[in-house]
C-alpha cells in the first residue's frame, strides 16, 4: 500500500512545485593554470622555492577569525581564479562578506566557481541564477540537487521516492585561489564557523597549503565540478532579473553595514592590501610530503578512497593515535580494533563533544550506546565542554561576539606525532559510508607538534570532561577538580533528542 502511496503523494505535491529541468549541454571547465603575476602566486612561489623534492608547506587554521582573514585575503590577492568547493553556505554576516568580495573579485576579472551541496542549500535561486547569467565570471554550481524546489512537502515526498539518490551528499571543503594557494578542514561558510554566532561557536581547524599539493586540491575540485552530479546556478530559475550583479553587491552592503555592522566591525567590507600578512606566511609555514585525498563524485566509481587511505595509515601505527571527531560512530569492527591496538602497546586518544558541546544531539543518542564499550577496549576518551577556558574560548569567538557555549567541530587524526589527517571526515556512519568526503594526509614532524600542542589544550581537563569507570566500574566523568556519575549538564531539550535518537533505528544515517 505505502509502496504505491509514496508515488501518488509525489504527483499532487510536484503539481504545485517548481520542476528543475534536466541539463544536457552543461558546460566542461577546468582550473586556470598558476598566473605569473598577483600577490598569492608570487608568495607562493617564494614558498615552493624552499620546499624539497615532492614536499608541500602548511599553515595551521586554528583560530575562527584567523580562518575568515585568510580566505578573504586569497580572495583579495587573487588575479586569475577562486574555486570553493562547500556543504553548506548559511546566510549571515560571514557569507555576506564572503560572497561580496568573490563579487569584487569577479569584478575585477578573476573567474569565480562556487560549488555547494544542495541540502542546505538557503538562497534567492531566481536571483542567484540571473547573476550567473549575468556575470562572466561567476558562476555556481549545486551538487545533486533536488529537482523539486519552493515546496516544502514536494520536496519531500522527492526525497521519500528517490531517498538513495539524495541521500548522499558532498561533505568536502576546498578553498583554492590561482593554483597556488588552498584551504582544507572543517569549515563551511557560515557565522558559526567564524566567531560571529551568540548562541554557539566552533572549535574548528583547516590547513593552509602551497606546493604540489594544490595542484591535486585544483584537480580534485575540477572532478566534481565536471561531475554528472553537479546542476549549473544558471538553470535553477528562468526567470528574469534585469541588473542582477548590481542588486546583489546593493543588497549584501547594505544588509553588512545594517544587520551586521556588530558582527563585522573587525573585518573592512571592501578588498584590502593583505602584502604584509602574506609576506609573512613563509616564515611561518611548515614542510613535509602531503597526499590531497577524496572520494569520487561518481556513486558509480566511489570506492570510499578516503575512509581506505586513513585506514592503512593507522594499520600502520606504531605507538600513538589522537582523534578528534564530533560526531563519534565507529563500527563494531574499529571499536575492537582499538583493543587490539591497546594490546600491542599504542595508545588510543580520543576526542568528541559532550552533548551540551555537540551541534547534533542526535548523534549522541548512539554515541552513548558505545561510549564504555570506548572506555572498556582501552581508549582513553574525553568529551568537549561547552565552557572552555578563556584561551579556548578565544580561538571560537570573535568579539564583539560572545556565544553562549563553544561546540567541537574540528576533526583530525594525528599518529605517532609524525603524519597528520586535516579534512571534512567525521568518525560517523554517514561520512563513512554515504557522504563524500577529502582531506590531506600530512607528512610532516613539525606541523604535528604543532598540531599536537593545540590538542593537548582541548583535552585538558580545564577544556573536557575524561571518561573513564570508577572502582566500582560505573562510568565517571573526571573535569577541573570535580567527578560525576551522571552526564555532564546539558539542556533537557538536548537531551530529550539524545533519548529518542537513541529509541530509532538510524544509526547508519548518522
Amino acid at each position: 500500500m505505502i509502496r504505491h502511496l509514496i508515488p501518488a503523494l509525489a504527483c499532487i505535491a510536484l503539481s504545485a512545485c517548481t520542476i528543475l529541468p534536466k541539463v544536457e549541454d552543461k558546460p566542461v571547465s577546468h582550473a586556470i593554470a598558476a598566473p605569473q603575476h598577483g600577490t598569492a602566486s608570487t608568495t607562493s612561489r617564494r614558498i615552493n622555492r624552499q620546499l624539497a623534492k615532492d614536499q608541500s608547506a602548511f599553515l595551521l587554521l586554528e583560530e575562527a577569525k584567523e580562518g575568515l582573514d585568510w580566505r578573504l585575503a586569497l580572495i583579495d590577492s587573487a588575479t586569475s581564479s577562486i574555486d570553493i568547493q562547500l556543504y553548506l553556505w548559511h546566510q549571515g554576516a560571514s557569507s555576506s562578506l564572503i560572497f561580496f568580495r568573490a563579487l569584487q573579485a569577479a569584478e575585477r576579472g578573476v573567474r569565480v566557481r562556487i560549488l555547494v551541496d544542495d541540502f542546505l542549500l538557503n538562497s534567492n535561486e531566481p536571483a542567484l541564477a540571473a547573476l550567473c547569467r549575468e556575470h562572466p565570471n561567476f558562476d555556481v554550481r549545486i551538487f545533486n540537487p533536488g529537482r523539486v524546489r519552493n515546496n516544502s512537502f514536494g520536496a519531500l515526498a522527492e526525497w521519500a521516492s528517490n531517498f538513495r539518490s539524495l541521500n548522499r551528499r558532498m561533505h568536502n571543503k576546498t578553498f583554492t585561489v590561482d593554483r597556488s594557494l588552498s584551504i582544507v578542514g572543517g569549515r563551511n561558510i557560515g557565522d558559526h564557523y567564524y566567531g560571529m554566532d551568540r548562541n554557539y561557536n566552533f572549535i574548528d581547524l583547516d590547513v593552509l597549503a602551497s606546493g604540489p599539493v594544490v595542484d591535486d586540491i585544483s584537480d580534485g575540485f575540477d572532478a566534481f565540478w565536471n561531475s554528472s552530479h553537479t546542476f549549473p546556478g544558471t538553470h535553477l530559475s528562468s526567470k528574469r532579473m534585469d541588473s542582477a550583479v548590481q542588486t546583489y553587491q546593493t543588497s549584501l552592503r547594505t544588509s553588512m553595514e545594517e544587520d551586521f555592522a556588530e558582527e563585522l566591525r573587525n573585518y573592512p567590507l571592501d578588498r584590502q592590501d593583505w602584502s604584509r600578512m602574506l609576506g609573512k606566511l613563509p616564515a611561518g609555514m611548515h614542510f613535509g610530503k602531503a597526499e590531497f585525498i577524496q572520494d569520487h563524485p561518481e556513486v558509480h566509481e566511489d570506492n570510499r578512497q578516503l575512509v581506505r587511505t586513513l585506514e592503512e595509515v593507522q594499520a600502520r601505527k606504531q605507538g600513538e593515535v589522537t582523534v578528534v571527531s564530533p560526531y563519534l560512530l565507529p563500527s563494531d569492527a574499529s571499536i575492537e580494533n582499538i583493543k587490539n591496538a591497546e594490546a600491542n602497546g599504542v595508545d588510543i586518544r580520543i576526542l568528541t563533544a559532550s552533548l551540551e558541546a555537540n551541534n547534533q544531539p542526535l548523534v549522541d543518542g548512539h554515541y552513548r550506546k558505545i561510549r564504555a564499550r570506548l572506555v572498556d577496549n582501552g581508549a582513553e576518551v574525553h568529551e568537549f565542554r561547552p565552557d572552555p577556558n578563556p584561551q579556548v574560548r578565544a580561538d571560537a569567538d570573535v568579539p564583539p561576539v560572545v556565544a553562549k557555549r563553544i561546540t567541537l567541530h574540528a576533526k583530525t587524526i594525528v599518529v605517532d606525532n609524525r603524519r597528520s589527517f586535516i579534512g571534512s571526515l567525521n568518525l560517523d556512519p554517514r561520512a563513512l559510508d554515504i557522504n563524500t568526503e577529502s582531506g590531506l594526509l600530512i607528512d610532516s614532524k613539525p606541523l604535528a607538534n604543532e598540531l599536537n600542542e593545540w590538542l593537548e589544550e582541548l583535552y585538558s581537563s580545564d577544556n573536557s570532561w575524561a571518561v573513564s569507570r570508577d572502582a566500582n566500574g560505573k562510568v565517571q566523568w573526571q573535569s577541573r577538580d570535580t567527578t560525576r556519575t551522571t552526564e555532564p549538564p546539558a539542556k533537557w531539550s538536548r537531551k530529550l533528542m539524545s533519548r529518542i535518537s537513541g529509541l530509532l533505528p538510524i544509526r547508519d544515517q548518522l
